[in-house]
Parts: C-alpha cells; structure tokens; sequence
C-alpha cells in the first residue's frame, strides 16, 4: 500500500483532525473577541456625554470676572451691576 501502514495512517489522521480543530477553535477565538469589541464599542459610542451648547459671557466692569450674559446673578458687592 505504497510504504503506508497502519500506525502511519491513524498519526496523519490524527494530525488532520488536530489542525482541524484548532483552526475551528481559533476561528470561534476570533468571532468572540469580534463580538467583545463591537459591545465594547456600542457601550463607549452610548456612553458619551451629551454636548453642551457654549455661552456667551460678558465682562464685569466692577470686579473684573467674566459672567454669563443671560441670567447673570448678582455677587454681593454694593456696586455689582448684574444685582439690579
């Protein structure tokens, strides 16, 4: 039979069989470390934190501090110009 006996026969079997499944268990590696990074990525991408629209500040001719435009409430001093 061409040189092959019967032990030659079963260790190249038993070789195929082992590539097999080590390519079949490395491909299952892959898909779930796939799987793990696109939930990884889904969580980061829900996780940002929403964007906050800039204001406008106006200076304060008194103190000197920059305070919002709108809305600005008074600092204590006397003379605060945002307390009227």
């Amino acid at each position: 039979m061409l040189g092959m006996s019967l032990g030659k026969f079963l260790l190249l079997a038993a070789i195929v069989i082992f590539v097999w499944y080590g390519f079949k268990y490395a491909n299952r590696v892959q898909a779930v470390r796939r799987a793990f990074e696109n939930e990884l990525r889904r969580r980061q991408a829900a996780a940002k934190p929403p964007r906050l629209e800039a204001e406008d500040l106006a200076l304060c001719g008194t103190c000197g501090a920059y305070v919002p435009a709108r809305g600005a409430m008074p600092c204590g001093r006397p003379d605060c110009p945002w307390g009227r």
